[in-house]
């Protein structure tokens, strides 16, 4: 019986550890009208978010990407909230992931997030090596600038730049060069995501074109199994 008694104490502290929360939390409607938002993420755990829409707080939560989001009512892009969180006095310094999980907590908790994960098959781009071989200068030393239609990474993966191809595309991106390691990738086209305000230079080339000329690599449509993250309920919160 010990024993027993034992095991169901320990049971039930290590599902508490697997959750861990927030002890104090404030979530407020946003009064800012300007479109703009901002997240900080203090090192030890403290988490303040302004004007920070639902959809945004579930991608920043739970590491994902737009593509892989699927669910949810139309508020959650539409509505910013204003959030402080804190954990219990006397930490220093937590592990992100800590911090993630007691976002994931927060959401669950405070917007009754539910949610499960499907595996649906669509068409999707494998970024490869051309036949003419890559144009890739190693890594080097320096800042780098992301807008529409111009990269300058000084130091970059190619999974990190299926990243960004994927904004891009609006479709997922897969690295299947089967080149590992950071570069220096420069790269240059008429981006289509371009604001209408600033539209792309029409003697630019396409991304696909870019891709090929400057780069070395291609992209390839295929069809492949994506993981999604599907929203089945988010309640908004009570204000505190």
């Amino acid at each position: 019986m010990r024993v027993a008694a034992g095991f169901a104490l320990v049971s039930v502290f290590s599902l508490a550890q697997e959750r861990p929360a927030f002890e104090v939390a404030s979530i407020k409607p946003s009064p800012d009208g300007s479109g703009s938002f901002s997240a900080d993420v203090a090192p030890s755990g403290r988490v303040t978010f302004r004007n920070f829409n639902v959809w945004n707080l579930i991608r920043f939560a739970y590491a994902l990407r737009d593509l892989q989001m699927s669910g949810g009512p139309a508020w959650m892009k539409s509505r910013g909230f204003d959030i402080q969180a804190q954990p219990a006095p006397g930490a220093t310094l937590l592990p992100r992931e800590q911090t993630l999980q007691m976002l994931q907590s927060l959401l669950e908790d405070r917007f009754h997030l539910k949610w499960h994960r499907e595996s649906r098959e669509g068409p999707a781009y494998a970024l490869t090596v051309a036949r003419t071989g890559t144009k890739l200068p190693p890594a080097r030393e320096g800042r780098g600038r992301t807008m529409f239609g111009d990269l300058d990474a000084p130091s970059m993966t190619l999974d990190s730049l299926c990243q960004i191809l994927e904004f891009e595309l609006d479709r997922p991106v897969l690295n299947r060069t089967g080149l590992s390691g950071s570069f220096a990738i420069q790269l240059q086209w008429a981006s289509e995501r371009a604001p209408s305000a600033n539209p792309p230079d029409p003697s630019r080339p396409s991304l696909f074109t870019a891709i090929q000329e400057q780069l070395g690599l291609k992209l390839e449509s295929i069809r492949t199994p994506v993981d999604f993250f599907i929203i089945d309920n988010v309640d908004t919160p009570s204000e505190n």
